[in-house]
């Protein structure tokens, strides 16, 4: 492999082992710096930048492990990598330099042959690792700018109703996920919910998150049948059945004038009524998530609320969070937690239940998508 022209930093206190290391490097294509104390090699180093140091160890005023350890604690030029000069064999003392972050250590008196092949082996290690550094930050900032266009397929803002809120909460594990949410109007008092949860993280779990919704807002009706909506969708995907990739998914269609819940489950997570200082799930008839086979007839079921009746619909990656020492946050803290915050209104009741998790999970990163979606009845 061919490494671009680099720049090395030789340091050495000894103006003849100075001579020799510098003629040794030159002609291989690479600028030579040199400095004859510690104190130049790092005033060098941080205006010069060098690719890699061959640092002398044993140098009055400042030894080479004081200058390895300075150039270290700078993030300036902490990338710098540095190889070890000395004429000292303690086994020790190679321990030493390399605990200090050193990439290596050579033996005095030098051989032309091995220094040469040294610095060649770590040019190139830090010529792929530059290069595998860049590639990663160009597949971050695509995967950010995937990201920022998945968030604007969600609802910029949620309906607004006399008689109905709405809250949403959306976290992705990645830069973009596959949890969808999403409410319709769908004509007079009533309002369809989405809540999907595609199988898998990152681009591809996305990308059929992009086309969920895009699909669900093309439905050739007024989405107002929850079986139907659900039925719509999977034979839509029909295509992708041996693809391994299967959706679960809630639709649930609410009326805020008559107060009643017509919904149609997929191998989702069932939703909780929070009421009366309790957060019990319903009991909705369930069949498998979409994408897996034909799914037949799909039930639905209806549920009556009443005024102050929180309904909480979730995916699995809030009750599959996890605390620092391995344990999940699980359905029973999430009724909890509802339950304690039964009396706010959605958003700060979602905004409760966000502050509960991230307790939970200590600070640590989220493993899956998340999602809720609180809705009240007043």
């Amino acid at each position: 492999m061919t490494v671009p022209p680099s720049t090395i930093l030789v340091v050495d206190d000894t103006p003849v082992n100075l001579q020799v290391i510098t003629r040794t490097l030159n002609g291989t294509g690479h600028r030579v710096l040199a400095a004859r104390d510690g104190r130049s090699a790092l005033d060098i180093a941080r205006r010069a930048h060098p690719d890699l140091m061959l640092l002398d160890v044993m140098m009055p005023d400042m030894d080479g492990f004081e200058v390895c350890r300075a150039i270290k604690a700078d993030p300036a030029t902490q990338d710098i990598g540095v190889i070890f000069l000395s004429a000292l064999g303690d086994v020790s003392d190679k321990v030493s330099g390399l605990a200090l972050g050193a990439v290596d250590y050579v033996t005095k008196p030098i051989q032309a042959e091995e220094v040469l092949a040294r610095v060649a082996n770590h040019l190139t290690s830090r010529h792929l690792e530059l290069e595998l550094r860049r590639s990663r930050d160009s597949l971050n900032r695509e995967l950010a700018g995937a990201a920022r266009m998945q968030r604007r397929l969600l609802p910029p803002t949620l309906p607004s109703h006399a008689a109905v809120q709405f809250a949403a909460y959306y976290q992705t594990s990645r830069h973009a996920g596959g949890d969808y949410y999403d409410v319709l109007p769908l004509g007079g008092d009533r309002f369809g919910v989405m809540v999907a949860d595609v199988s898998g993280h990152g681009a591809p779990a996305a990308i059929l998150m992009a086309m969920f919704r895009a699909v669900l807002h093309a439905y050739p009706g007024r989405a107002d049948d929850p079986p139907a909506v659900l039925a719509y969708l999977d034979r839509h995907f029909h295509y992708l059945r041996e693809s391994g990739m299967f959706a679960t998914a809630i639709y649930a269609v609410i009326d805020a004038s008559a107060r009643t819940l017509r919904a149609a489950c997929a191998g989702h997570p069932l939703p909780l009524l929070v009421r009366d200082g309790a957060a019990t799930e319903l009991r909705i008839a369930a069949v498998p998530p979409l994408l897996l086979f034909e799914l037949g007839d799909v039930p639905c079921s209806d549920q009556a609320l009443r005024p102050g009746d929180r309904l909480v619909l979730y995916t699995d990656g809030v009750t599959e969070r996890e605390a620092p020492h391995g344990a999940m946050y699980e359905v029973d803290r999430l009724r909890a937690a509802c339950a304690q915050a039964q009396a706010l209104a959605p958003a700060p009741l979602v905004a409760s239940l966000v502050a509960d998790l991230n307790r939970f999970a200590g600070g640590g990163e989220p493993s899956d998508d998340a999602t809720i979606v609180a809705i009240g009845i007043d």
